[in-house]
């Protein structure tokens, strides 16, 4: 895909996004409302991705 291309080209790392809850075009429409941030933005707004993924992981696992 040329825009995830794009985003990792610019952002030197890949787009990052906890998908629970969202859909292919959601994650699409994510993709391309993150790919005009500046590098600062855009490495928090991964940074919470990561938090989010590791928070449902997390629960998972209690539960279980």
């Amino acid at each position: 895909m040329q825009l995830n291309s794009a985003y990792v080209e610019k952002f030197s790392f890949p787009f990052i996004l906890a998908v629970r809850g969202h859909t292919p075009e959601s994650i699409l429409a994510a993709l391309e409302g993150r790919i005009d941030n500046d590098a600062d933005s855009e490495r928090r707004a991964a940074l919470s991705q990561i938090g989010l993924i590791g928070g449902y992981r997390l629960e998972e696992i209690v539960e279980s």
